[in-house]
């Protein structure tokens, strides 16, 4: 079996030379790229990636860490960030962090010993953010603040407010309801906390009463938000107008329904993520869209560019959502 030694013995280059070839990294004429081809084809070698990692100081494995990949939003997230990282030949390693609060240190001394490339992180991290920033190593934030130096892919939640809100008032509601916060918190420093801020506002605007209760965030037991959404309706009988994510929202509808509201008659619904999660409920619910796949690719590129010796990337991006119409508001 031929080795890397054997290409350059054969094309009358260097090792490093091939190497460079090999990975794509560095300057090589195209006659010396000729050169090194050939003798390729000719001995038939195959690159052993194991090697070639080592003589890199590289994994070819990028951590994607999200509070419960078994969340809607995040199980779409992390499935598009794995595609994504194929293509670029990485691998995936999904960390989960819901359960046990040690995984978010335990993931960053893998990014600190070198056994992962890259950090893609979603999580509401408990740590004191300047963690991240003295590693000094590629990391790559999803809707949320790490410090000025680290990239943070998000999508814009305050036009995603902004309709929500005026999707209801369009509606006709006269009163009420969303579920999240409108403040960043010493735990969570999140852009998406200004969707709710927005909505709040617009409302304010047109003078329509609006309550906001702080929102168990993100969990993915169905079991939890459906007694949620029976104590809300108890708590609040007289909303005529919710918002929330996905879930929540699935199951407001659910639990309105069995009550015998009429959706959207008595009760008008707007969820904000817009995943599969809503795909199966009727009737359709609209939803704030965010865009998953492209929020994916995008945080995929900024942590290969650094990993790849390339990081002058954009420090904070923020892309467009959209608005689905559904019949849980009035269509225009």
């Amino acid at each position: 079996m031929a080795t890397i030694q054997d290409v350059a013995k054969h094309a009358h280059v260097g090792v490093g030379t091939v190497s460079r070839v090999l990975s794509g990294n560095g300057y090589v004429k195209q006659e010396t790229r000729d050169r090194i081809q050939q003798a390729i084809d000719e001995l038939d070698y195959t690159p052993n990636q194991m090697a070639r990692n080592l003589f890199f100081s590289r994994s070819q494995i990028v951590a994607v860490i999200v509070p419960e990949v078994g969340h809607p939003f995040f199980a779409q997230f992390v499935s598009a960030v794995e595609a994504a990282l194929c293509e670029k030949g990485y691998q995936t390693m999904i960390c989960n962090t819901y359960y046990e609060k040690n995984y978010e240190l335990r993931y960053l001394d893998l990014l600190k010993q070198k056994r992962v490339d890259g950090i893609i992180f979603g999580a509401h991290t408990t740590q004191d953010i300047s963690r991240y920033k003295d590693i000094k190593r590629p990391i790559v934030a999803l809707d949320r603040d790490l410090g000025e130096d680290i990239p943070c892919v998000m999508a814009d939640h305050e036009l995603g407010g902004r309709m929500a809100a005026e999707a209801l008032i369009r509606s006709g509601c006269q009163n009420v309801l969303q579920i999240g916060s409108t403040e960043t918190t010493d735990k969570v420093v999140t852009p998406s906390h200004i969707r709710y801020k927005v909505f709040a506002e617009v409302m304010e605007a047109h003078h329509i009463p609006c309550r906001t209760l702080e929102g168990k965030w993100p969990t993915a037991d169905a079991a939890f938000y459906q007694k949620e959404a029976k104590d809300l309706l108890l708590r609040f009988p007289d909303i005529d107008g919710f918002f929330a994510t996905d879930m929540m929202v699935v199951a407001m509808l659910c639990a309105a329904l069995a009550q015998g509201k009429r959706v959207p008659k008595e009760l008008k619904l707007v969820a904000y993520d817009g995943t599969y999660y809503i795909g199966a409920a009727y009737p359709q619910i609209t939803a704030v869209v965010q865009p998953i796949a492209q929020l994916a690719e995008k945080a995929v590129q900024l942590v290969v560019g650094q990993i790849e010796g390339d990081p002058a990337g954009e420090k904070s991006v923020r892309l467009p959502v959209s608005l689905c119409l559904g019949d849980t508001t009035a269509r225009e």
